[in-house]
């Protein structure tokens, strides 16, 4: 099974000094672990586009020293733009989805492009969360307790189903719902 362990937020710092936190967020980056490990965008600043069509990558292996950076320079060219190479490795790399380092290695002049690339990565704002379940877990804290698990509330899982298979079930349905419109409207 595959499954995301961290997230990653380049964005803003809120308010003064970055003393509230980070605010905006302009895109994350997605940690996912599996057989392999890969690196995948998600943005809320629209107006920000990655290098061709990259949504992931992977790095040349688990937690490579190389992964961050090499994530910000395909998520996020433009901030690189005075780098004199990235328009050459933008080119090379054409409409590709994926830049795999593991098994494909670095792509023509990306070495090259992540020493011009180092000055400026270190001002980005890059925030790191490491994903833990909180749901369901035994709290160290004394009196605190979490869905159901205290004295007053009998809850068994056995008993009901978890809300986000039926969620996940609702949104199949609707799925199907609106194929099968659209196949009969046809």
């Amino acid at each position: 099974m595959a499954g995301y362990s961290k997230i990653y937020c380049i964005g803003g710092e809120g308010g003064f000094l970055g003393a509230d936190g980070m605010n905006p967020i302009d895109f994350q980056i997605l940690v996912g672990d599996a057989g392999r490990q890969w690196l995948e965008v998600r943005y809320f600043n629209r107006d920000i586009k990655p290098m061709g069509r990259v949504k992931v990558i992977i790095p040349a292996g688990p937690d490579h020293p190389n992964a961050l950076i090499d994530a910000c320079i395909a998520f996020f060219p433009e901030y690189f733009e005075s780098c004199s190479s990235l328009t050459e490795v933008s080119e090379t790399l054409g409409s590709i989805s994926r830049i795999d380092f593991h098994l494909d290695g670095e792509p023509p002049g990306w070495g090259q492009l992540r020493e011009e690339v180092r000055p400026l990565f270190k001002y980005l704002v890059i925030y790191k969360a490491e994903l833990q379940k909180v749901n369901g877990v035994e709290q160290s804290m004394s009196g605190w307790h979490f869905f159901g698990e205290d004295d007053d509330h009998d809850y068994d899982r056995a008993e009901h189903e978890d809300p986000y298979a039926q969620w996940e079930k609702k949104q199949a349905h609707r799925r199907r719902t609106r194929r099968a419109n659209r196949r009969n409207s046809v």
